[in-house]
Formats: C-alpha cells, structure tokens, sequence
C-alpha cells in the first residue's frame, strides 16, 4: 500500500540535498542557495574576501572562493567565548559545483516564536544531523538580533546549516552557536535577512541567481507552497506570486539606495518606518512591504503599490515592464483590486508630486512639501541636557521618524547626533521630492542653539567643499514655540498674513533697544499684525536682543534674518534721546543690513524665502574670492556695511511654518548615565535560562 509523503517530510529531504560540509578556518556546514553558491557561517569559511576554502556535497570534494563576509574586526581583543561579530556570514563560489544540485528557498521573514523549524548540517562526531527545534525569543538590539533555537541540541559542526522554517517552507536563518554543548538547550541562527550587511553587490549578483533559479525550478516552490496552503488558505498562491514578481525584478537596472528607501516610502502604509537594514536592491522592497499589514477592501498590498510604481516609470516598450504590468494586473484581479491597480498605474500614488512640479498648494515652500527635520531639545528635569531626533516631513498627515530619540547629550554631543543622521534622510527626501530643487532641511533647535554655523557644516566625507546650506535649502526653527500651544493662534494668523505681498515690503528692523524694550515690543506686536517678518540687528544672543527675539517668537513672527555671530552696531551719537522707534515705524539708525536684505528679497515670496536665501548663499562664495584678504568685522571691507557685500556670506533664516508641525511628545526624562556622544546601545541581557556565558562559537562543532 502506498503512502503519500507530507509536504514537511519531502522538504526536510530536499534540504538535506542542499546541504555541504565546509572545511576553511574552521569545519562546519553550508548550503546551496543558488547554482555554484553556497552560504555558511563567516566563523566557518573565513571572514576574507578572496579566501579558499574545502566545500563537500555527498561524495565529491571541490574547492570553493569566499565572495563576501562578515569581518572578524575584534579577533585579537575577543575572549575564546566571545561571539563573531554580526551578522557573521559568508557567500562563498564554489567551482565546477555539481550538475543539477537543488537550492534552498531564503525566506527573510524571522518565524514568531513557537515555530517548529529543522536544523541540518555536518557534526563532529556523527556526521550528518538533521534536528527539529522551536523558536524562541530574539537576542541582540535592532537590526542585529539572533534568532533563539530552543527545545533541542544544536551540535558542533552544524554552523552554518540552514534553519527551516515549518511554517513558510523556506529557509529563514543560518546556525550559528551552539548555547551549551551536549544539551537540549538548543542555540542561535543568523536571519537571513542579515545577508543585507554583506558586500551589495556580491549580495545583488547571489540573490538574482537565486531567483531566477526558483522561477524555473519547481522543485522546492511546489512543496513550499503546499505547506503554506495546507496552513493558511491562500498562502501558497501568496509565495507563487512573490517568486514570480522577484523573478521580473532581478531583470531591471540597479537603484541607488535612496531611489530604492523613496520607493519603499512611496508604497508602504503612512507612518512607516523605514526598515532596520539597508535596501540593496528591488527584491529587498519587495519582501520588506510584502511583510507590512495587508489594508483592507479594495486598496493594493503594499507590495504591489510598489510594483505599479515601477510599472508607471519604466518605459513601456521593454518586454520587463510588460511582463510586469501583466503580472500585476493578474494577481491584483484574483485578489479583487485589479481597477486599484490599474488606477496606480495609470495616475500614479496618491500625493505624489510628478517630477519638475511644484509641490502642495502652498507652491515651492509649501506644506505638501517633503523635508528633513532635525529636532535637538531639553531633558524634562535638566536643561543642560538634550535629546536628538530626526524626521522625514512627507505631508502634514505623514510624518516618518528616521530612528528612536537619543538618550540626553551635552549640546555639542547633540549637534554631532545630528550632523551625523541628517545626510541618509536627506537623500531619501530628495528622492521622494521628484524635482531638481535642493532638498529642505528644517532644524528645530532651542533658542541657545540657533546661532551655530549650521550653514557651514560639511557633512560628506571626501567632499570637503559640500556645506549643508549651499547644497541644500537650510532653514532653523525655535523649539520653545512649538511646545506651548498657546502660542499657536497667533503663529498660525501672521503666517496667514504673511502670505499676502513680498518680503522687501513687510520685513522690518528689531535691535531691542530703545523704545523696543520687551512691553513695547509686545504692545507692537498686539496692535500690528502686519509685523510678520523681522531683520535683526543682530544674532539673537545679547541680553537687549535675545529678549526681544523671545518676544517676537511668543506673539507668532514667522520669518526672522540675521547675520550669524553679528552683535548690533553701537548706535551714533545723534540718534535721539528715545533711541528706537518700534519696529515699522520710522526709519532705523542701524538699518543697513534691512536695507541690504530687503534688496536682496526683492519680489520674493514667504514659500519661495528658503530657496532664495539657498541661492543668496551661493552667490556670496561666488564673491568670496574678491574679498579673501578682508577683515571680518562689521566695518571691514568684507562686512555687512558695504553697499556690495553679499548678504547670504552669514544669513541665519528662520523660517516657520506652522502647516510643518511634528507629532506632539513628552519631554524625555534626563538619564542617570554619562552622555555619549551617539545614542546609546540598546542592552541585551542574556537568555534567563542560562546561568552563565557558556556560549562557544568559533570552535568546530
């Protein structure tokens, strides 16, 4: 009487068929993940480029290249006990691999805890092993976490075997240590989602074959897809579909890394962080949206927004993009939201802004705008310490944190934070804008912040000439508005008005002195809510000055200019007993730099203000050669004063605009520890089961 074998059953024997026996810095095991390529532990094979190494699959021996992996970058300080440094894989070649070996099916999405998975590999002693294990929990901080394999032995040598996952029929991570010899205490595997942080593109070249292998391989798809279907009505046809999409991507050219994270945002769910690892290529996008919650009704998965993204920018005669669009149109029309995709393909996703158009109604400054806002504020008890976070601003109803806030920093620390995280989210802004204007970068500082050289800060290694605000359209913001509702009514109103004629004809002169001390300041500003823009005699950090710029930010100025650095001038002895008048009313007796900024902003309007300072701070490096030898002063041949000087040389903007407001949260309590100069690692404790570090990887097992 014959019997049918289960699905599960024929997989397992299939995966031993996948897997070799790995001789090269130490023994373990590996397995075929594409024709000729074998993947396996960096502790196994060897963390050097270039290496060789002994693979054997049955009876056959060959030899083998190591193409990529992880570094062993602490050998000399790592106890013998220590863990290899993550993600601690290796991709090696093999050459003249066997004819007609199979492959296993990578599956980057980890299995919840409780899954039933199958490790196999090479031990020591015994030899081959095949061994059926839970999952446990995870261990190790965001984006390095090992996966725990529990309720079995994990023997020596079976590093760098595969770990099959019961429930996707795919192989989900790579053995990595044992937790404690000859137990049932299991051990650790690598996801193989990890293979991100490898060389891209050794990474690109392995995976493509990988796909390409599936769509013409059936062998291990049919069994995987009979799993998944006998699990979850459905599945399987879900993982057909992925391999056959995955198999059109590989044909299309490479995206750079912010083209593919633009890409990524533009198709996931709003609020969607991005991933943990990096996107190397489309087949990543793919699988990190095909993870995220499916919507309901009629809308597209994720994944196959991002497909019809695709399909709408390439050119339609390439046979890819027709193999595409039909794939697309099939598997939206068997899910129910083919006329969603035939809607994406056709008018693109919903507020997107079409390249070289003006972005949001209010045109090139406007709230539809995408932006990079960095916010450096207090801790709740001690203001002498500050926390660091950054944004992608995609729309006022989209909002994506790029990471965690920092824990407390001194402000030097804070400002390094943040210099050091503003440049991957700028390039992501950038590719999400679809235009050819400079990318906006808002910083959102508190007030004894804002008078740093942000405008000079060169942020890319190896381009020493690249400041942040000649290359890109810088703007600073005052943090104390933003956390007092109170203040908004006001903020919001004079933003308003500020919309109504250019900046030369409202912006007008503040120095604090004079008949511009605080009470009068206010009493100007209740009475007059014309005053919308101000140039300051100064950077706003004088006794007589900062009060004054405290004042203008309470009543809801939204535009302020200074010049970085810049005390006001000593007024002249003829000036009246009163000294100034308020502001905009009567003429100012320090008013040159008004007067140069407001010729300066000629017929420019409030949304177009951080393009136009972008420019006046190029022109004024283009001037700088005619007055390298001047002094630096107020009455210098090179200073403000001068009829010619460039106004953009210093010009702080202070640029807010109420629409561009950031989620409201609590202030973060101050921290016991010493500050550091990063954000501080997440602290992993170890598995509560194990009395001590009794770890051993790096030793044949």
């Amino acid at each position: 009487m014959r019997h049918s074998t289960d699905p599960l059953t024929a997989l397992q024997a299939l995966l031993e068929r996948c897997r070799v026996r790995v001789s090269g810095r130490t023994d373990g095991s590996g397995f075929f993940v594409a024709p000729g390529y074998v993947l396996s532990c960096a502790h196994v094979a060897g963390g050097t480029a270039g290496a060789r190494v002994r693979v054997e699959h049955g009876a056959a021996a060959y030899g083998a290249t190591v193409l990529a992996a992880a570094p062993d970058e602490s050998a000399a300080d790592r106890s013998p006990y220590a863990l290899y440094p993550y993600p601690d894989l290796a991709l090696l070649e093999v050459d003249d691999p066997p004819v007609g070996h199979p492959c296993v099916w990578l599956d980057p999405e980890s299995p919840s805890s409780g899954t039933k998975v199958t490790a196999t590999g090479f031990t020591l002693d015994l030899g081959p092993r095949t061994a059926v294990l839970d999952t446990g929990g995870r261990t190790g901080p965001f984006g390095q976490a090992l996966l725990e394999l529990v309720a079995g032995e994990v023997n020596r040598g079976l590093s760098g075997g595969p770990v099959l996952s019961h429930r996707s029929g795919g192989v989900a991570a790579v053995v990595k240590a044992t937790r404690q010899e000859d137990s049932a205490m299991g051990g650790y595997g690598v996801p193989v989602s990890a293979l991100r942080l490898l060389d891209p593109v050794v990474y690109r070249r392995v995976l493509g074959a990988h796909d390409r292998f599936h769509a013409a391989d059936d062998r291990w798809r049919s069994l995987a897809d009979a799993l998944a279907e006998g699990q979850r009505a459905g599945a399987g046809a879900e993982r057909s579909a992925d391999r056959a999409f995955l198999a059109l991507l590989t044909e299309l050219p490479a995206d750079t890394s912010a083209e593919l994270r633009a890409a990524f945002l533009r198709a996931a769910p709003p609020g969607t962080p991005e991933p943990d690892l990096p996107l190397l290529d489309r087949r990543d996008a793919y699988l990190e949206l095909a993870a995220r919650i499916t919507p309901g009704g009629d809308r597209l998965t994720p994944e196959l927004a991002y497909c019809a993204d695709l399909v709408r920018s390439l050119p339609p005669q390439l046979p890819v993009a027709r193999g595409l669009r039909d794939r697309l149109l099939i598997r939206a029309g068997e899910t129910g939201r083919g006329e969603a995709a035939r809607q994406r393909i056709d008018d693109g996703p919903r507020g997107a802004t079409p390249a070289g158009a003006v972005g949001g109604t209010n045109g090139a400054g406007g709230a539809a705008r995408p932006s990079v806002i960095g916010r450096v504020r207090h801790s709740l008890r001690d203001r002498t310490r500050y926390h660091v976070m950054v944004w992608q601003f995609r729309s006022a109803e989209e909002i994506v944190p790029a990471g965690a806030e920092s824990g407390e920093l001194t402000l030097p620390q804070a400002l390094a934070l943040l210099a050091e995280l503003l440049p991957p989210q700028i390039e992501v802004v950038e590719a999400l804008d679809g235009t050819e204007r400079a990318a906006l970068v808002e910083l959102l500082l508190p007030h004894e912040a804002l008078d740093e050289d942000y405008a000079d800060w060169r942020l890319w290694p190896g381009l020493d000439w690249w400041t942040l605000g000649r290359k890109h359209q810088l703007v600073v913001r005052p943090l104390e508005r933003h956390q007092e509702p109170r203040l908004h009514h006001a903020w919001r109103r004079r933003w308003e008005r500020l919309d109504a004629q250019p900046l030369d004809r409202t912006l007008v002169c503040v120095c604090g002195r004079g008949r511009q001390h605080p009470r009068a300041l206010d009493a100007a500003f209740n009475t007059d809510p014309g005053l919308t823009a101000l140039a300051l005699a100064g950077a706003p950090r004088g006794e007589a000055l900062s009060r004054a710029f405290r004042v203008a930010v309470a009543s809801g100025v939204p535009v302020m200019l200074w010049e970085r650095g810049r005390d006001p001038r000593p007024l002249d002895r003829d000036v009246c007993a009163t000294g100034c008048a308020a502001p905009g009313r009567g003429d100012c007796p320090d008013g040159r730099f008004l007067r140069a900024a407001r010729k300066a902003l000629t017929g420019t309007h409030r949304d177009a203000l951080p393009d136009r300072v972008y420019d006046l701070r190029n022109e004024a490096e283009l001037h700088e050669p005619e007055h390298a030898a001047a002094q630096d002063g107020p009455d210098g041949p090179d200073g403000p004063d001068r009829p010619d000087a460039p106004l953009g040389h210093r010009v702080v903007l202070l640029w807010d605009d109420p629409a561009r407001q950031l989620p409201r949260t609590r202030l973060a309590p101050a921290a016991t520890a010493q500050p550091t100069a990063t954000a501080p690692p997440t602290t992993v404790e170890g598995p509560p089961s194990v009395p001590s570090p009794r770890t051993q990887e790096g030793l044949p097992r």
